[in-house]
């Protein structure tokens, strides 16, 4: 039922490690960094498919999170890191965007990466571009709503999934 999704993910992950080598001397992320952790929203798609990979695992969860935090993140590291959902794996990377007309990329990245840079740097095969990856969820994610009957729309944040993870793992109990 996943497929297309996990096929995606390791596609995005190839890329992600690819821009990580071109830009790592210039990233300062390393493990322990959580600046970019927080609660997103997620497609049908994506919670579900997360869902499913972690609903047996033994994960602790933030459960004394603000609820803009990531519920995941546990004493700086990310419980479901293996799992995690795609806009966490392109973090710390110079993100192009394509701006609400359609007409001009936007770039972004964490201002605490690249500050030795300055923008002629950023070459579009330096960069995530963020809305061909979406493309191509938001595709997979229309599949998954048509097999399933979930409006295609009907986002969750994960603090939901926080709570469906626990609920699952009482029925299991």
């Amino acid at each position: 039922m996943f497929t297309d999704f996990e096929k995606l993910r390791k596609k995005i992950d190839l890329k992600c490690k690819s821009l990580h080598a071109i830009n790592e001397k210039y990233m300062v992320c390393k493990k322990g960094c959580d600046e970019c952790c927080m609660n997103f929203n997620l497609l049908p798609i994506e919670f579900n498919a997360t869902l499913d990979a972690i609903k047996l695992l033994d994960i602790k969860i933030n459960s004394n999170s603000a609820p803009n935090a990531c519920p995941f993140l546990v004493d700086h590291e990310c419980q479901i890191y293996e799992h995690r959902p795609i806009i966490c794996r392109s973090h710390g990377l110079p993100i192009l965007t394509m701006d609400e007309e359609g007409e001009n990329w936007e770039l972004s990245f964490c201002p605490l990466n690249f500050t030795n840079t300055d923008e002629d740097y950023f070459e579009a095969e330096k960069c995530y571009e963020q809305d061909v990856f979406n493309s191509e969820l938001y595709m997979i994610n229309q599949d998954h709503s048509s097999l399933t009957g979930i409006d295609p729309h009907e986002m969750s944040d994960l603090h939901q999934l926080a709570e469906r993870y626990s609920s699952e793992r009482l029925k299991r109990k």
